[in-house]
């Protein structure tokens, strides 16, 4: 009776075996089929004349030149959309000074999607016979359709060439940019922003008159009060220059010509 027993539990260990020997090979062959099925749908993708890119699409480009994009991107002739990089094209991408953000996107079968956010210019430097262009966070940047029209000139500070598309290093820099966003928060419309030694700053308006700031502390006030100045010395072509260097204690000198004719 005990060798019946026996030779049940037996029977049954090697049918349980058998059974999980037939699961392990039904599970092998099925991974082997996967394996197959994508290498063989990554070789459709990468090398399918179905899925080549045939176009690619830029967007957003108003300042910068679409071949200097192209040429970034670098794309090998007749490679797959799936053998792509996205991510390797967006780094290289944002690599150019006046690219604030790029995106990449497939779009199947055959076209990538480039959108382009470049760097909106705020103020800008002559450089020798070039101009460099800083955004609102005093990245420079250099683009050949961007225009100077229209925005504020920075006199007497430098940019470091070797930071263009990073904040600039130079304090006097940084310090100009906060008198312009001081004065462009009160609505004043700036033509220049001169830096004069050692740590004076003075603002020229569209409509001629000068505001004189002296050190880059006290910012806001000190335009607001010359803002409240200005709205009391009418017109403003009969003004040479409003000192709010010691806000509270403001100081305005009228035009030598204005003052003579009256």
């Amino acid at each position: 009776m005990h060798e019946q027993r026996y030779n049940e539990i037996a029977a049954r260990g090697r049918r349980r075996r058998q059974r999980d020997h037939r699961l392990m090979a039904l599970r092998l062959s099925t991974a082997a089929l996967s394996v197959a099925l994508c290498a063989e749908l990554v070789g459709a993708l990468v090398w399918s004349p179905r899925f080549r890119v045939r176009q690619v699409e830029l967007r957003g480009l108003r300042m910068l030149d679409s071949r200097v994009i192209m040429s970034r991107v670098a794309l090998s002739p007749a490679v797959g959309l799936g053998a792509i990089s996205t991510g390797a094209i967006r780094r290289r991408l944002e690599e150019i000074p006046a690219v604030q953000s790029a995106c990449v996107a497939r779009d199947w079968p055959a076209r990538l999607v480039i959108v382009i956010r470049e760097r909106v210019p705020a103020a800008f430097i002559r450089c020798g016979a070039g101009i460099i262009f800083l955004d609102r966070q005093g990245v420079g940047f250099t683009a050949v359709g961007a225009h100077t029209d229209g925005l504020p000139e920075l006199k007497g500070v430098a940019v470091n060439l070797g930071h263009l598309g990073q904040p600039q290093p130079t304090k006097a820099l940084k310090q100009a940019m906060a008198a312009l966003a001081a004065a462009q928060e009160a609505e004043m419309t700036v033509r220049q922003v001169i830096a004069r030694a050692p740590d004076g700053f003075e603002l020229r308006l569209m409509d001629g008159a000068s505001l004189r700031l002296g050190r880059p502390e006290r910012l806001r006030l000190k335009v607001s009060q010359a803002k409240v100045a200005l709205m009391q010395l009418q017109p403003l072509h009969q003004v040479e220059y409003v000192d709010v260097s010691c806000p509270d204690a403001v100081v305005w000198k009228p035009r030598l010509e204005a003052s003579q004719s009256s």
